[in-house]
């Protein structure tokens, strides 16, 4: 099965990117191009193939945000970018990290 990707550069629109152009008001060509240059992804598992399927990035709603020094208390750039690249907080106040079952 071809990843979003793969079908992007080769110039092909699946169903996905249909939904996701839908969804955001778009032309299906344009988030196949956001797919194709990296700017746009939409996740996926094919182990769970009922899911809704969203577009994360560029030109769209949805979008990857990751707060780097938002305390003033503690001013620590590296347990910041540890807190963005493991999923939680490096200070140990414990966010949740969504689990399997919460998703669109």
């Amino acid at each position: 099965m071809p990843t979003q990707l793969e079908l992007a550069r080769n110039g092909d629109l699946s169903p996905a990117m249909e939904a996701v152009a839908a969804a955001e008001g778009l032309a299906p060509e344009d988030v196949r191009d956001g797919i194709a240059r990296g700017a746009i992804v939409i996740p996926g598992n094919p182990n769970h193939p009922n899911r809704k399927a969203v577009g994360i990035g560029a030109g769209l709603r949805t979008k990857v945000n990751a707060p780097m020094g938002s305390s003033s208390d503690i001013v620590d750039v590296p347990m910041e970018r540890s807190a963005a690249l493991t999923g939680g907080d490096a200070r140990g106040d414990k966010r949740s990290v969504p689990r399997q079952g919460e998703r669109p």
